[in-house]
C-alpha cells in the first residue's frame, strides 16, 4: 500500500514542537509534537490528540509506538502530580483495534502507591470504545535535595 503523508501538516507539528521554549510536564517537545493535551480529572491523568497520519504505521494505522507513548505519559504525569518524579520499570500494552483517524484520550489511574507505584491507563475513542490498554510498574525518583548527602553536625 502507498500513500503519501500530509507534509504540511507534518512540518506544523514540528515547528509547534521546536517552537517550544520549556521541556516540563505538559508542555514537552513530543507532547507538542503529537498535540498532547494533558488535564487531571478527579484522581486520573488524561492524555488526549487527534490522530495524524505523520504519526502512522506503512499499513496505515497509528503506530503502536505513539500510542504507547500517550499511555505512558498518563501514567508518569499521574504520578508526578501525586508523588513526585518516577521511572517507568515496564510497561504492557495490549492493542485491541486499530486506529486511523480522530480523537484518542489516554486515561492514566493508579492501582497501588507506595515507593513502587502500579497504573494502569486506556485509550479510548471519541465514541468510548475501548482501543488499548496498559498496565505498569514505576519507581519513585529521587529529588536532587532528597539525593544530597546530609550535612552532619560538627
Amino acid at each position: 500500500m502507498t500513500r503519501k503523508v500530509d507534509l504540511d501538516q507534518a512540518r506544523a507539528a514540528f515547528a509547534r514542537a521546536a517552537g517550544g521554549e520549556r521541556e516540563v510536564f505538559g508542555d514537552f517537545f513530543l507532547a507538542r509534537l503529537f498535540g498532547l493535551e494533558v488535564t487531571f480529572p478527579a484522581e486520573a491523568c488524561e492524555v488526549a490528540f487527534e490522530v495524524q497520519d505523520f504519526m502512522f504505521n506503512p499499513q496505515g494505522t497509528l503506530h503502536g509506538g505513539v500510542l504507547a507513548t500517550a499511555l505512558d505519559i498518563a501514567m508518569g504525569h499521574l504520578i508526578q502530580r501525586h508523588a513526585g518524579p518516577g521511572t517507568t520499570l515496564e510497561m504492557k500494552v495490549q492493542y485491541l483495534a486499530p486506529i486511523r483517524i480522530g480523537r484518542v484520550t489516554c486515561r492514566g489511574e493508579a492501582l497501588r502507591r507506595g515507593g513502587t507505584w502500579f497504573l494502569r491507563a486506556d485509550a479510548r475513542d471519541a465514541g468510548g470504545q475501548l482501543l488499548a490498554y496498559a498496565t505498569s510498574t514505576w519507581k519513585l525518583l529521587k529529588t536532587a535535595a532528597q539525593a544530597a548527602p546530609k550535612e552532619t553536625p560538627a
